[in-house]
């Protein structure tokens, strides 16, 4: 992966100056509400994260390729169903990461894993592979290891980092694996270029920024 530098610098000064995050708040609410329901073992609490998380970010899981039920019905008789039954198996695995603070190169396919994981278990029940929904999902889980990803971060990020011909890629779903690894790098190049850590979030809001400033 090869960062682009001139344009990366060029965007981020403006970012650092011009960006103000309006969605802060509302953010903190989904933050809160999986800090303090982190398990995958009530209906209830399952049905409210999955809703709120995924219509918050235009990633709903009751967006299925055949639609046979209302809605409502489809979170209480499918979604929530069928989380309970590998709920605990998601849980260990986002246990086994709390080892460690934020995301880094050395835990970076054990997070991989855990979101390849969870979009294999969607798929089981919307017959659709839910990328972003699954990395939206795990991030309020966990914000400081997993990236957001979606179309619009994705199309940014490739005008920051150029995949080399003959990269070796990590284990997992194909299109977040890709994303993530560009992420690292363009993560590790602000560090050493500003001396800032960006988290998660906040190449997610330097993506976005990006991208919207560029249709306009």
């Amino acid at each position: 992966m090869k960062v682009v530098e001139a344009y990366t610098n060029s965007v981020y000064e403006n970012f650092r100056t011009q960006y103000i995050d309006y969605w802060s708040f509302g953010n903190q609410i989904l933050y809160d509400m999986c800090l303090k329901n982190p398990s995958h073992t009530n209906k209830k609490v399952i049905i409210g994260k999955i809703w709120l998380i995924g219509r918050s970010y235009a990633a709903a899981i009751e967006r299925i390729k055949e639609k046979s039920k209302p809605s409502d019905d489809f979170y209480k008789d499918d979604a929530a169903h069928h989380f309970m039954q590998f709920g605990v198996e998601l849980d260990d695995k986002l246990e086994d990461l709390k080892s460690t603070t934020e995301v880094t190169l050395d835990n970076l396919q054990d997070i991989l894993i855990t979101h390849k994981f969870l979009v294999d278990k969607i798929t089981e029940i919307t017959k659709l592979e839910k990328h972003s929904l699954s990395s939206k999902y795990l991030h309020f889980h966990m914000p400081n290891h997993f990236f957001i990803y979606d179309s619009r971060a994705a199309e940014s990020i490739t005008r920051f980092v150029h995949k080399e011909r003959k990269e070796t890629l990590l284990e997992g779903d194909e299109v977040y694996v890709d994303f993530c690894m560009r992420a690292m790098q363009l993560r590790k190049y602000i560090f050493e270029k500003y001396g800032e850590k960006c988290s998660p979030r906040d190449i997610d809001n330097f993506l976005l920024y990006e991208n919207r400033n560029r249709q306009n």
